[in-house]
């Protein structure tokens, strides 16, 4: 049988390419999870620069796809935010602006209740009375996004002290 040059070469080629998967891939032990909370700023956000706390005015909502310290969700959360904002240099309403603070999770489990407390730091975008702005936040469990809507206040006449915001964040471990 002759020696087939261009068989040889074809072979090496396909050898040579890596196999791909086409399916998403999700990183190992990471659970996309959604949250939905209410919070208050004080002194609020305005059009003067400033800096000042946030917090829920009561638990939030906290659901995740998959498991949550390797046990699987039974149903569920709850979420709650204390932290700051204007920590590198205060906001306004026009700049947008930045903080930290602490993201307690509460997931009912079939083995169990789990808590994590995400450490996390924040920014977020500038936006106009009565329209909603997003951010992003980094933490020690789970980053993510998020968007805001005002509540109370229109920046202009009123300080922004109240807003409505809803999460997506990826869950590490």
């Amino acid at each position: 049988m002759p020696f087939n040059r261009t068989l040889l070469f074809s072979t090496l080629l396909a050898l040579s390419v890596p196999m791909t998967n086409t399916a998403p891939v999700r990183a190992a032990g990471a659970t996309t999870c959604t949250f939905e909370d209410d919070v208050a700023a004080a002194p609020g956000l305005t059009t003067s620069p400033s800096s000042g706390t946030v917090k829920n005015e009561k638990d939030g909502t906290f659901t995740c796809d998959g498991p949550v310290n390797g046990k699987q969700p039974s149903g569920p959360g709850t979420s709650s935010f204390d932290g700051r904002y204007g920590t590198k240099d205060p906001d306004t309403c026009q700049g947008g602006g930045e903080g930290d603070g602490i993201f307690t999770l509460t997931i009912p489990t079939s083995s169990g209740v789990e808590h994590i407390n995400n450490t996390e730091t924040y920014d977020y975008g500038a936006f106009k009375a009565g329209s909603a702005f997003s951010g992003t936040f980094h933490g020690d469990r789970m980053s993510g996004t998020f968007e805001v809507q005002p509540i109370d206040g229109d920046c202009a006449s009123k300080p922004v002290t109240r807003f409505h915001v809803k999460g997506r964040g990826t869950l590490a471990g």
